[in-house]
């Protein structure tokens, strides 16, 4: 039987032990780009890799440190069941928006915030979006497995944290979309670079 929104309600959802994420895995066509991106121009340790055979070919499977005992990993696939024409992007490869399926890394605070955009923009990594959420700042960049990558940092907790159980409920499964405001749309900006006019 498939649960419908219908047969929870917010009060009997029981927070299991879960500390975080160990790691989020993607694939990738290209472990030389990837590394450049992740490694070199972010600053993101690569701290494993595994080679392993598997039907007719073999994977490499690696890790990215992300901070906090979490990492990013990546799969480079070849000749282990994948179709001849698969593709990386995770989600203008299913029709949405580049936004839709992407990572968030949490930087602490806005300091930090410009200090990943400055390395961003020294190690050529663009384009760059910045977009202020009224809780949260951000900036975006796109890796080179056409993934969306967010640094961000939360600037107002309360704000965030300002719905109960119950109204957030409500917001997801009892709003009509003629009820959603026009002010609520959101509005991103380039970021410039020095000398950029």
């Amino acid at each position: 039987m498939t649960a419908t929104a219908t047969q929870f309600t917010p009060l009997s959802v029981k927070r299991e032990p879960i500390n975080g994420i160990h790691h989020l895995a993607f694939g990738t066509k290209c472990s030389k780009y990837t590394y450049a991106f992740y490694a070199e121009k972010l600053g993101m340790p690569l701290v494993r890799t595994e080679n392993h055979r598997q039907k007719e070919g073999y994977f490499k499977h690696y890790f990215f440190d992300m901070g906090r005992d979490q990492y990013m990993a990546f799969f480079e696939i070849h000749n282990v069941g994948e179709n001849d024409e698969y593709r990386t992007d995770v989600s203008t490869g299913l029709g949405m928006p580049v936004w839709v399926n992407h990572v968030a890394f949490d930087v602490g605070n806005k300091e930090n915030l410009d200090i990943m955009q400055k390395r961003c923009e020294d190690n050529g990594v663009g384009p760059l979006r910045s977009v202020d959420h009224g809780w949260c700042q951000s900036i975006y960049m796109v890796d080179p497995n056409m993934i969306m990558v967010e640094f961000t940092y939360t600037n107002n907790e309360e704000k965030f944290l300002d719905q109960t159980p119950e109204e957030a409920y409500n917001l997801l499964f009892n709003t009509a979309p003629e009820d959603i405001k026009e002010e609520t749309r959101k509005h991103s900006k380039k970021v410039t670079t020095k000398g950029d006019a």
